[in-house]
């Protein structure tokens, strides 16, 4: 059973005149029960992926949708209640 989805996930921060693409049109599909590893090198949108799958940041375009709802429809407290209850978190800091 399909727990979270992404689609057209893409984050483009802006320096100056300069686009940065973190992360452009990612797709992904996570499976209940599943053990999913992200890896990469370092500056790869690793921790940008993880941010936006969980609500902490926002996409510059594409869905996260979290047991069939989209993650940006929530408001602030309903995405604090649902982190606090659904994801787990350890920072690398």
């Amino acid at each position: 059973m399909e727990i979270m989805h992404c689609e057209n996930l893409s984050k483009i921060y802006q320096t100056g005149e300069a686009a940065v693409y973190t992360l452009d049109d990612v797709a992904l599909s996570l499976t209940a029960g599943s053990f999913t590893a992200i890896t990469g090198p370092s500056g790869s949108g690793k921790s940008t992926l993880l941010h936006l799958l969980s609500g902490l940041d926002n996409p510059t375009k594409g869905t996260v949708c979290y047991r069939e709802n989209d993650l940006y429809r929530y408001n602030d407290n309903q995405l604090s209640v649902l982190r606090r209850r659904r994801f787990g978190f350890v920072f690398q800091n």
